[in-house]
Formats: structure tokens, C-alpha cells, sequence
């Protein structure tokens, strides 16, 4: 998966960025393009950490927002939902009788991502971003500012001089109010209804707790700046400037470290004690369904996070038959290799368990993961010609999550690479416990976190500079996992789990498990299971470690919907290529298609619908147009 907290990030060159919204030379910019345009400023404005992940110079984001966080209080999440419902009115209010055909794509995205976003907009509690995603709970183990905001600071806050720390200070200090304006929604949440599940809020104090109580110099705030500053300094190649840097490093992290005691850790505390405050009020009911207006939010997240218009319960049975269909091709995969006896979620179980399967939880077994991992990774990219005619620039590299953040991390994500080169896409792999990180699971993780799973996509769609701005800065949840577990599929196909009859065990059991997932967060939030239900059933029909199985029901509870979008991604873009396959017959071509899915950026499944079936009569032409060279 993408990263949760960054579902939205694509890190852009800063000339790329200057160049979507600049003025255009060669031609007047149309009404449509100067409202992209507005919409783009108004949106990076709005939000100083989403232009950091962009690299939006201050042009294009209004002030200096390298010394600013994002208001996260009651009053500036409620600016961001009337700026969703206005910003639709604005766009359905365009006369687009001229647009030329990318435009009209452009409009067409855009109609899809605003209807979500203003429908989104009118659930009054939770979590609410610029582009429409809605989640039910400030505070929560997966997303809240208290997790995000270190790594955020890590991640897109460079330190090449002093000035540069003191901004960094300065949003250190902005730190307290992030959290402060969460703490005060979920007050005012609290009082409409709006409690986490009780387990929901056991895990974010505890979490808080650990955090607030941790030694000033131990926090990653700290941390993070000291290693900033000491790479500036051995950067330096004058003694003396050296020196001076070094002095001013010691004054800055000792600041630092005040802030974090005197003001971050006392608003961590806060956050905790509103939990402990409700916590006599929460239940063990997981769904969202007992929430004010429940059904309709947890329509509205579905529609946002998989682009259809299905309902849960149509989605319960697709993953219903979707887990049918896979459990008989385990059970037969898993009798190739000597275990028939008891039910395929058992087996699967007994096969995790296998000390045969698992690296030594040691750092001579992670060091031997991460090897396997790269070796597969080298051998997908000196294969993938065969694939795609257009191929990723940036480079991919493999790292482990940082320690702080295990905890709470998937089992692995993939992090954006910027589109200037300056730094390359990451696949994060979480080694917190080597028994939840075996022989069986890692190939596929691979295809689908890095290749040719999300590097592929995400790294050619930075390519694509003359995409709009406002394109690259939306994320669409369905397409993007869709295109991951494509990718899982598509190794299988081309034979990656060759001679590795338990690694290809392990892809049908992530297939099975994201079909599963349809079932169990339609289940929680439609249909009224417990927890422990979701539990349950992941257990019998994965046969899946605890651990996995406890985190993953906790996220799908925390953020309704999101987990849908991999099997009806992968699903819609499975049906497009077999209907170009049908309709092209030997005029199919396997790169073409790719290029045709993957060269328009992030888009809704509808609007892919609409790129596949117009490549299909260009595809026609320009193999007609070949042999007609070739006779000639």
C-alpha cells in the first residue's frame, strides 16, 4: 500500500511544479486552466505539508510554508469542507463545450474526485482532507498528528543551513497546536456521539502515553534534527564554518528538546486524558454504522475510496465468491506440497508456522530478507522490457521502517520517488517481528510494493509532466492498489513464482486475503460484526499470523472502506485487459496496454474505463499502420 498518512503525496520537482501553474507562453490560458490553476493555490495554501511532499515553491503555496504545519482545528477543517462543496459548484459551473480531449479527461477526473470530496464534506466529524477522504476518529493508532507529524518532519523537511533548522524549530512548535486542534475536535466528536471502539482507544493512549513519556532526546523530533545538523556539518568542507555549525547544532537541539518536554509532550498528555475521559462512554461495537448518519458515511467512504457506485452489500458477495474461487485453487496448491488434511485457512496456518518458512528473527536474517529482496526486485527490472514500453527513471530503493514507527506501520509501504531524481522511490519493510515476514509472503509483497507493483505505477506518472498539477496531487485509492494487486497477478502470470511452489502459496493467500477484506469491512460497517468476528473469519480463511490478523481488523475499523479498493481495482483493470485482449485479438498488445493504464496518472476506475476503450481502436490503427509498412 501507500503509506496511509500519504495517500496524497507525489513528490514533484519544483521546475515541473513552477511549469503546471505558471504562465503559458504559447497560448492564452483557457477559463478551465486558470480555475485548475486557482484550485491548485488554493489547495497547497491550505495546506503547508501536502506542498512539502509536492516541493511547491512558495509561488504556488502562498507563504513560506517551510516554517508551518496544517491547521488541524475545528475551524480549519470546517474552511477545507465548504472549499469541497464549493469547489464541485465551481466545476459544474464551467462551460466545457470546447475543452480539447485531455482537458475534457482532466474535467472528467475531476468530476469524479469533487462529487466524492463534497459528499464526503457532509459528515460533520472525523477526519476530512482537501481531497475528500473522510475517516471516523481524530484520534486513532493509524494517522493522528502525534505518528504523522515526526516522520512528516523527517521525510520533507531538508536542513541544508542553520536557517533551515530554524524553521524546523518553528515547526516544532507549530507540533503542540497540531495535536491541541485534534484534541478539541475529538471533544466536540465526542459530544455529537463519535467514540472510538474501546480497543480503538486503549491502543491510541497507550501509544500517546509512550510518546509523551519518552526522553527529549529520544524523540524522533530530536533525533531527527541532530542527524540533519550533523549531516550539514560533516557536509562542510571549511574547519571554521564546520565549527560554527556544530556550536549553533548544540544551542538548536537543546531547544529542541525543551520543546518537545515543555510543549509537544504536555499536548500528547492532553490528547490522552480526553481519551481516558470518554473512555467509560465506549462500546465494543466496531462499525460505523452506530455513528450519527453511519450508513450514509460509510456510503460515501466506499464511493470515495473505490470510485463505484456498488453497495456493501453487492461488494460482501463479490468478495464472497472472489474467496470461494481462491480457497479451491489454495486447497489444491497447498496439496501439491504435502498438506490435505483439515480446512485451507488450518493448513495455511500450520504452513506460517513453519520455522522452515521464517527468516531467523536476527540481524543476520534481516540482512538475509532484505537481500532476497533486492536480488527479486533486480530480476523483475532486467525483465520488465518485456512489459511495459515506457520504464520507471527513478531509481527504487529498499529500507527498513525506522524503529519509531514499527509499532504502528504496515507490514511494508511504498514511498514516492521526487520527479527531478533528487530522490528515489523507497519500499519500506517492516522487520518489528521476522514470524509476520516469511518466505511464504515476501515475493508478493515485493511485486506489489515496489515492482512492478507501485514503483512502476507511481514512478511513471511523475513522468507525465505535462499532466495538470492538480492530477498529480490527487490520489485514487482503487487505482492505485488496484494496479498493486494487478501487479501481484501479473507476476504470477509471467511465471516469477516459478520452481517457488510456496512462495506462489503465498500469492493466492494475498489475493484471498484482499478478497477477504471486502467481506470483513462490509461485515463491520454494514453489516453489524464484531470484532471479534472479523477476527475469526480472517483466521479460518487466511490461516494468518495473530498479530497480522489483530492490526489489520483495527485498521480496517479505523479507516472504513479503504481496504475495498484493492480487489476492485484489481478487478476492473483485469476486465479492461481481456476486453482489449477479445476485442484486439492478435492486435493485442501487452505494452501498449500497460502504457495506456499507467501514462494518464492516478485516475477513478470509470475514467480508466474511458482511456482503455479509447486505446483500443489506436492500438487497431497503429498495428494496421504497421503492416501496411510492412507490406510496403
Amino acid at each position: 500500500m501507500k503509506p496511509q498518512a500519504w495517500a496524497l503525496a507525489l513528490s514533484l520537482g519544483i521546475a515541473a511544479l513552477a511549469g503546471a501553474c505558471g504562465p503559458r507562453e504559447e497560448a492564452p490560458v483557457s477559463a478551465f486552466e486558470g480555475r485548475l490553476d486557482d484550485w491548485t493555490r488554493e489547495i497547497l495554501s491550505d495546506s503547508p505539508e501536502l506542498a512539502a511532499e509536492s516541493g511547491a515553491p512558495p509561488a504556488l503555496a502562498g507563504d513560506d510554508y517551510t516554517a508551518q504545519l496544517d491547521d488541524r482545528s475545528a475551524r480549519g477543517v470546517e474552511v477545507r469542507r465548504t472549499a469541497a462543496i464549493r469547489r464541485l459548484a465551481e466545476l459544474r459551473a464551467l462551460d466545457i463545450s470546447g475543452l480539447t480531449a485531455e482537458d475534457q479527461l482532466t474535467y472528467d477526473i475531476l468530476n469524479t474526485q469533487f462529487e466524492a470530496a463534497a459528499a464526503g464534506a457532509t459528515h460533520e466529524f472525523g477526519r476530512f482532507s482537501s481531497f475528500g477522504a473522510i475517516r471516523p476518529y481524530v484520534l486513532n493508532p493509524l494517522d493522528s498528528a502525534f505518528l504523522t507529524l515526526p516522520d512528516f518532519l523527517e521525510r520533507k523537511h531538508a536542513i541544508a543551513s542553520i536557517d533551515d533548522a530554524q524553521s524546523y524549530l518553528a515547526r516544532l512548535r507549530a507540533v503542540p497546536a497540531a495535536i491541541d486542534g485534534e484534541t478539541e475536535r475529538a471533544r466536540l466528536d465526542a459530544e455529537a456521539g463519535v467514540i472510538p471502539p474501546i480497543y480503538i482507544v486503549d491502543a491510541t493512549i497507550s501509544l500517546l502515553d509512550s510518546s509523551a513519556g519518552q526522553a527529549p532526546a529520544l524523540s524522533p523530533y530530536v533525533v531527527t534534527l541532530r542527524q540533519k545538523l550533523d549531516a550539514l556539518a560533516a557536509a562542510e568542507a571549511n574547519e571554521a564554518a564546520r565549527t560554527e555549525i556544530q556550536t549553533r547544532a548544540f544551542t538548536l537541539i537543546a531547544q529542541a528538546e525543551a520543546i518537545v518536554r515543555d510543549r509537544i509532550a504536555p499536548a500528547e498528555r492532553r490528547a490522552a486524558a480526553q481519551l481516558r475521559a470518554v473512555r467509560p462512554r465506549a462500546t465494543e461495537d466496531a462499525g460505523v454504522w452506530r455513528l450519527p448518519d453511519g450508513e450514509a458515511f460509510y456510503r460515501d467512504a466506499l464511493r470515495i475510496e473505490t470510485t463505484t457506485d456498488l453497495t456493501p452489500d453487492q461488494i460482501h458477495r463479490i468478495g464472497l465468491d472472489r474467496v470461494r474461487d481462491l480457497t479451491a485453487e489454495l486447497d489444491l496448491a497447498l496439496r501439491r506440497v504435502g498438506l490435505t488434511e483439515g480446512p485451507v485457512g488450518t493448513r495455511m496456518a500450520a504452513l506460517t508456522a513453519d520455522p522452515r518458512y521464517r527468516y531467523p528473527d536476527t540481524d543476520e536474517g534481516r540482512a538475509e530478507l532484505f537481500s532476497d529482496v533486492e536480488a527479486r526486485i533486480a530480476r523483475v527490472m532486467s525483465l520488465a522490457p518485456r512489459w511495459f514500453g515506457v520504464l520507471p527513471k527513478a531509481r527504487l530503493e529498499v529500507r527498513r521502517v525506522p524503529a519509531y514507527q514499527e509499532a504502528t506501520a504496515p507490514g511494508a509501504f511504498y514511498f514516492p520517488p521526487s520527479v527531478d531524481g533528487q530522490s528515489p522511490g523507497i519500499y519500506f519493510i517492516n522487520v518489528r517481528d521476522l514470524s509476520e515476514m516469511t518466505r511464504i509472503d515476501v515475493p508478493t509483497q515485493d511485486f506489489h510494493e515496489a515492482a512492478p507493483g507501485h514503483h512502476f505505477q507511481i514512478a511513471l506518472a511523475q513522468q507525465q509532466t505535462d499532466i495538470p498539477l492538480l492530477r498529480r496531487l490527487i490520489s485514487f485509492n482503487a487505482y492505485t492498489e488496484g494496479w498493486g494487486l494487478y501487479a501481484e497477478q501479473f507476476a504470477d502470470e509471467q511465471g516469477l513464482h516459478d520452481g517457488d511452489p510456496i512462495g506462489r502459496i503465498g500469492y493466492l493467500r494475498w489475493q484471498l486475503w484482499r478478497a477477504a477484506r471486502l467481506v470483513v469491512d462490509t461485515g463491520l460497517h454494514a453489516k453489524h460484526w464484531t470484532r471479534q468476528q472479523a477476527i475469526d473469519y480472517l483466521s479460518q480463511t487466511t490461516g494468518d499470523a495473530p498479530g497480522v490478523i489483530v492490526t489489520e481488523v483495527d485498521r480496517y475499523i479505523t479507516w472504513p472502506g479503504q481496504a475495498c479498493g484493492y480487489e476492485l481495482g484489481r478487478r476492473e483493470i483485469m476486465r479492461l485487459r481481456e476486453e482489449a485482449r477479445t476485442a484486439l485479438g492478435p492486435d493485442f498488445d501487452l505494452k501498449g496496454f500497460h502504457d495506456a493504464v499507467l501514462l494518464h496518472g492516478e485516475v477513478p476506475l470509470p475514467v480508466l474505463d474511458e482511456i482503455v476503450r479509447a486505446w483500443i481502436p489506436q492500438q487497431r490503427e497503429n498495428a494496421e499502420n504497421a503492416r501496411r509498412r510492412g507490406e510496403g
